[in-house]
């Protein structure tokens, strides 16, 4: 990805439908993209590739890297009170602009369908596609066990609905910081897994189709980020018999990936899985910009030694058990969807009857996909209107 992370993808599956229907003219507007930090990148990025201004807004705790790469791309960097679990106060901004100042349009990644109809098409399509490869490889003998990602905005994980369809075998994990434990728990709480979001539940996110939640201890992510990464921990991985091939690719495992990680962990231990079942998980982004992270645990905690390498791989990595997850029940599933109606409708401003299609309209989320073969007309015909094709 050019920006280093995913959400570049969404984003453009946001912007490129409000441009070819006329819902945002860059002429005179501007974008503004709320994000705990990848999907403002992105934003930002496709915003400058097609020539629109952007405004980013994110928490200001949110790493050094991130805010270092906005201002060098985004039109306005705007950071908000607290860090990566405070998501209102990123939608109190949010309405702040929508009231103070008329030349912008605000694509909210947490409600934005395009959004969630690119993870459903492209990020799908991308595991469909690699899961065949591997059968084809390995004789067909293979299983799709499950899908795990973080709810985040509720994008990432809309390519579980696909991948359930085209497998039924196929289970749907969430996965959250243990720190801040909304869908486990209804909980609330700060904690150090950047890119993923919480306290509310994302309009975006089919509940319903969901099987799993996981909660991720923060500190395990903090652990393995330096096991990966420090010459000590490569080390250690390459005694413990990890190929030289994979040590060296660890670095793609940004926090977040290292989260999503885990919890494929936990789902593959919780069903006794075996080597023809697969998880396929997402490596959100890369420690490109987390860097000043690893520095601050040195700092705070000194180098990292061999000893440190063998507890982070023991305890953090081998240690994973099948503790702070659910299996979601028809119950569970539903007090999960409700919490939406205290973000959505209390706050934002949403319709009641929307919120309840989303659960008792069989026909809600295939309306909502359907949407993808128009948008790609659309986008045909702006192009060749404008002379780009």
């Amino acid at each position: 990805f050019p920006t280093g992370a995913h959400k570049v993808g969404a984003t453009f599956g946001c912007l490129a439908p409000a441009l070819v229907t006329g819902n945002f003219d860059s002429t005179w507007q501007k974008a503004v993209w709320p994000s705990t930090g990848n999907f403002c990148r992105g934003g930002a990025f496709n915003s400058a590739l097609l020539g629109c201004e952007s405004i980013a807004i994110l928490p200001e705790e949110m790493s050094k890297e991130r805010f270092d790469w906005l201002k060098n791309l985004a039109g306005e960097v705007i950071a908000t009170p607290g860090c990566e679990s405070n998501v209102k106060e990123i939608f109190d901004k949010c309405w702040e602009l929508k009231r103070t100042r008329k030349d912008i349009l605000i694509f909210n990644q947490f409600e934005e369908f395009g959004n969630y109809l690119w993870h459903y098409e492209v990020t799908a399509s991308a595991v469909e596609e690699v899961f065949e490869e591997m059968k084809k490889s390995l004789g067909g003998k293979l299983r799709l066990a499950g899908y795990v990602s973080a709810t985040g905005s509720g994008g990432t994980i809309a390519a579980g609905d696909y991948l359930k369809e085209k497998y039924p075998s196929c289970k749907i994990g969430a996965s959250e910081a243990l720190q801040c434990p909304t869908l486990l728990q209804n909980g609330f709480g700060g904690h150090r897994i950047e890119g993923i979001g919480d306290k509310h539940v994302p309009w975006i996110h089919n509940v319903k189709n969901t099987d799993f939640v996981f909660a991720i201890d923060d500190e395990d992510c903090m652990e393995l980020s330096r096991l990966f990464n420090d010459e000590e921990g490569k080390k250690y991985l390459l005694k413990e018999g990890v190929d030289e091939q994979t040590v060296a690719k660890l670095s793609a495992a940004g926090i977040s990936g290292i989260a999503n990680m885990l919890s494929a962990v936990k789902l593959a231990k919780y069903y006794e899985l075996h080597e023809h079942d697969v998880i396929f998980t997402i490596l959100t982004d890369s420690m490109e910009l987390y860097g000043s992270r690893l520095e601050e645990m040195n700092d705070k905690y000194g180098k990292y030694s061999e000893l440190d390498a063998a507890k982070s791989f023991h305890k953090s990595l081998q240690g994973q058990r099948t503790d702070n997850m659910l299996e979601l029940n028809y119950q569970d599933k539903k007090r999960i969807h409700n919490l939406k109606y205290f973000t959505w409708i209390e706050q934002q401003q949403r319709e009641l009857g929307e919120l309840n299609a989303q659960w008792n309209d069989e026909e809600y989320w295939n309306s909502t996909r359907s949407l993808t073969g128009k948008i790609d007309s659309l986008i045909e015909e702006f192009n060749n209107e404008v002379g780009l094709l």
